[in-house]
């Protein structure tokens, strides 16, 4: 294992007055600068990394407020305690980008402890995107729209999770108080003009039950979808569920003696950490049964979860990113330890934070060798050592090195963000050095 003091973070960003709980990459890399933000306060800001500036910052539940007092609608009752923001995600359409070069229209969404989803769209023009100030408070409001609301029927505190289900439609997957419901809604675009309350249409299409009639797993703690079929779901028991967006439970198992707070699914690996600070990577098969129970050849795969891997983290998990052979868990105890998914490794800590590691948020793998703030500027011989020496003679990247690069964001109780880039590539070379 390398040593904490192998990556620091490529920069810092501390422009929050409270904890900051979330933090959101685009993970379809359609606005591979962008990031966003959100704190206890109930503070969401839209940061340009390339710049390192706040482009937008406002007070979401207060806005909601002005915004719909203007329309005539009815609000949520203001109250410090429900102000806080719970997840941000930007709501990225391809079939939408780059109709207007001059401006340029952010989508994304907001979840609120006031037990409500927001959808906003905020127009950057060209000056604003490539300029050095942040957005007046008077342009943030004239160019910021509420388009949605979603009610969230939960009292707990489980974020919602979202997925791309073509170039033009994204689903939402709600938590429900009560039986492990959940409901499935959809976001489709109905026209490549920009978007508006009209051209944005949000339909409820599914409502069941994660964990299924005969067991009793309590309060949904976290949904996270594998892809547009299929996600997974921890409850308050300690079982984590694999289900289909159809309402299939495949397959449930009890992870933990308690609860279990967190479950992220990618191909056959499905990770799931506890409240006691413990964290297990199962492995998923598949078995063909060749006759159903009344004897007739049906030929369906039951799903089976072999454990591969546990460890325990005695200060707690705070959060923690899956993306391809790379697991980065985000500690209580102020760290980020990375993980090698096949053999439960630590590949190194990083330490950067002074509060607890709330979220972390992965950048896309086709964006993340190329983003313009992803290198660090400190090593300038390491970049042109990755960015030449690791190149085939056409140019390309090499089946040996391409996909060593991760680009990830950390948000923090010590009202910090940090931007990270890991090359795998790079830390092998540093620990052959050390040897």
């Amino acid at each position: 294992m390398l040593s904490s003091n192998a990556h620091q973070p490529l920069f810092s960003l501390k422009h929050h007055s409270s904890a900051v709980i979330t933090c959101a990459l685009d993970e379809l890399g359609l606005y591979p600068n962008y990031m966003l933000s959100g704190d206890v306060d109930g503070v969401v800001m839209l940061w340009d990394l390339e710049l390192r500036a706040v482009l937008l910052s406002f007070q979401v539940v207060r806005k909601v407020h002005s915004s719909t007092k203007l329309s005539g609608e009815a609000a949520p009752p203001l109250g410090f305690s429900n102000e806080g923001v719970l997840k941000v995600g930007f709501l990225s359409f391809s079939g939408i980008l780059g109709n207007d070069r001059e401006n340029q229209d952010v989508h994304f969404y907001v979840q609120c402890r006031d037990r409500h989803l927001y959808i906003w769209k905020v127009s950057l023009s060209e000056d604003e995107v490539g300029g050095f100030e942040a957005l007046e408070a008077a342009e943030c409001k004239s160019s910021l729209v509420l388009l949605h609301t979603l009610d969230v029927p939960q009292h707990g505190f489980c974020p919602v999770s979202c997925v791309s289900l073509s170039a033009t439609e994204r689903q939402f997957a709600i938590p429900h108080d009560g039986d492990g419901i959940i409901s499935l809604w959809n976001t489709v675009v109905t026209t490549s003009e920009p978007l508006s309350r009209e051209t944005l249409q949000v339909k409820h299409v599914q409502l069941f039950s994660a964990a299924g009639a005969e067991v009793k797993c309590g309060a949904v703690m976290c949904i996270s979808y594998r892809d547009a079929l299929f996600l997974c779901v921890a409850f308050e028991s300690g079982h984590v569920s694999l289900n289909s967006t159809s309402g299939k439970r495949l397959a449930i198992v009890r992870a933990f003696a308690e609860t279990a707070l967190r479950c992220l699914w990618s191909d056959d690996v499905l990770l799931t950490s506890s409240a006691e600070g413990r964290l297990q990577c199962y492995r998923l098969l598949f078995t063909t049964n060749s006759v159903d129970d009344s004897g007739r050849d049906c030929g369906e795969s039951t799903p089976s979860l072999v454990i591969r891997w546990e460890v325990s983290l005695p200060k707690g998990v705070g959060s923690m990113a899956l993306q391809r052979h790379l697991v980065v868990i985000g500690s209580w105890d102020h760290t980020l330890r990375l993980y090698d998914v096949g053999s439960g490794r630590v590949v190194t800590i990083l330490t950067a934070h002074n509060g607890a590691v709330n979220d972390i948020s992965l950048a896309a793998p086709a964006v993340a060798e190329s983003v313009s703030f992803g290198y660090d500027v400190r090593h300038p011989r390491r970049s042109r050592f990755n960015n030449s020496s690791l190149r085939g003679i056409n140019g390309e990247r090499t089946d040996e090195t391409r996909g060593n690069v991760y680009i990830f964001v950390s948000s923090s109780g010590d009202y910090t963000l940090a931007v990270w880039r890991i090359d795998f590539t790079i830390l092998s070379a540093l620990s052959v050095s050390a040897v």
